[in-house]
């Protein structure tokens, strides 16, 4: 605490005041005659200037304390300036950093927003799409979309690798007609003669997909998923309906089951009796086939046995690639036959041609020796006459000199125009016998 200078000239001039106050009713007691009272206020008043006199050098002495005091906070403010300095970059930085936070927090509390909105359109969206499932049409369309996208990552082409929504009589040949009448007729089963014995034009399988050897296999994308559907409607932590949703499940796994025994009635295959005798059951969602095997264990193994692969999206895609791997091997085979048909052909052409070119030779050869033998005669009978007609002239020498050398050499002929076996066709000694 400091004390002024003034504060201190303020207390000396009270004190005077005081001093001045008493002077005075001492004088007044004296002339009031009220002597003894006013010592006693004197000797009181005297008291009280010296607890003041006391109280004035205290506080000088706290003020000179207190001013060293400053001083030597002054002292330590200045050593502490530049900490202060620092402290109020630190703070600045502290207020900018506040700030960023601030427009971060705004711009995640519009971004929550956005999401909560974005959330509760998914949920409508969701809604509406559970609504529109419920009915069967749609859930047939949805799995024709999803069947056509998976055929279409397979690499098929329709009207080419398959068909849709076409009857299967279009595909039927002339030999299937005929083994399925031969089929319909030996009254293997009554079921299986009867569907044989249908109208061909009946059957319109959402696919037919071809597969090598003019063979298809049909292809249904028709499922019903109501009951798993209302299953899912139900959570699986609420345990006061988790028997109600083992029952849907149940009655999901048994609707399958009886799709797969209208399929087996229909009995696609019969109209492709050269063709493997299976139907593919297309279910859009690999969570469908596994909640049905899940809850019925005999599921799958049943519709194999009635002659129905139920599959997913993904074992459809493998099974299609399987299908676009076996037409690749079969184009392969086919050019790998006709190359085989092209080189016999071009065997029995070149043993053909060898053999004129034999014959051309042998007739060269018969020439070439009768060529030789006239040219022999010729040296060795007339112009050894002709020479000793020397009189007749220089061009009569020169006659022999210009057959001379005129013979043919009948070894310069390639060895390989009489081996006629090295073109004859190695298979024609199997084909003759």
């Amino acid at each position: 605490m400091t004390i002024s200078l003034g504060f201190l000239l303020v207390l000396l001039v009270f004190s005077l005041l005081v001093g001045g106050a008493i002077g005075y009713l001492t004088a007044a007691l004296r002339a009031g005659g009220e002597r003894e009272s006013l010592r006693a206020d004197l000797a009181r008043t005297q008291q009280e200037l010296l607890r003041n006199e006391g109280a004035r050098a205290r506080l000088e002495e706290e003020n000179e304390g207190l001013i060293e005091r400053a001083r030597a906070e002054g002292s330590l403010l200045q050593a502490l300036s530049p900490i202060a300095h620092q402290l109020g970059q630190v703070d600045h930085y502290v207020r900018e950093l506040d700030a960023k936070n601030a427009q971060q927090f705004s711009r995640i509390a519009t971004q929550m927003s956005n999401d909560a909105q974005v959330a509760l359109q998914l949920r409508e969206t969701t809604a509406s799409l559970n609504a529109a499932m419920r009915d069967s049409s749609v859930r047939g369309s949805w799995g024709e979309v999803q069947l056509r996208r998976v055929i279409e990552a397979a690499g098929m082409l329709e009207r080419v690798d398959f068909d849709a929504q076409v009857a299967s009589s279009a595909f039927v040949t002339e030999a299937d007609s005929r083994d399925r009448d031969a089929f319909a007729t030996q009254g293997v089963s009554s079921a299986r003669s009867a569907s044989s014995a249908r109208s061909a034009s009946s059957a319109r399988p959402d696919v037919i997909i071809h597969l090598p050897g003019n063979t298809h296999i049909a292809l249904d994308a028709k499922v019903p998923m109501s009951a798993y559907l209302q299953a899912h409607e139900i959570p699986p932590t609420d345990l006061d309906r988790a028997h109600e949703r083992q029952q849907l499940l149940g009655a999901h796994a048994k609707a399958l089951r009886a799709h797969v025994k209208t399929l087996k009635k229909r009995d696609y295959p019969a109209d492709f009796p050269n063709s493997p005798q299976l139907t593919i059951m297309f279910l859009p969602s690999e969570a469908l086939l596994a909640q049905a095997c899940e809850s019925d264990a005999t599921f799958l193994e049943d519709a194999l046995a009635d002659g129905v692969i139920p599959t997913s999206p993904a074992s459809l895609l493998a099974l299609l690639r399987s299908v676009a791997a076996v037409w690749r091997s079969a184009a392969a085979s086919e050019e790998a036959r006709q190359i085989v048909s092209l080189g016999r052909e071009l065997v029995d052409r070149l043993s053909v041609f060898v053999n004129h070119l034999s014959k051309l030779g042998a007739g060269l050869s018969q020439s070439v020796t009768a060529y030789n033998a006239a040219i022999g005669s010729l040296d060795s009978r007339v112009l050894a006459t002709y020479r000793k007609f020397d009189s007749l002239g220089e061009n009569a020498g020169n006659l022999g000199d210009q057959l001379a050398g005129s013979y043919i050499d009948d070894q310069l002929r390639s060895s390989v125009l009489h081996d006629k076996s090295a073109f004859q066709d190695p298979n024609s000694s199997t084909r003759s016998g």
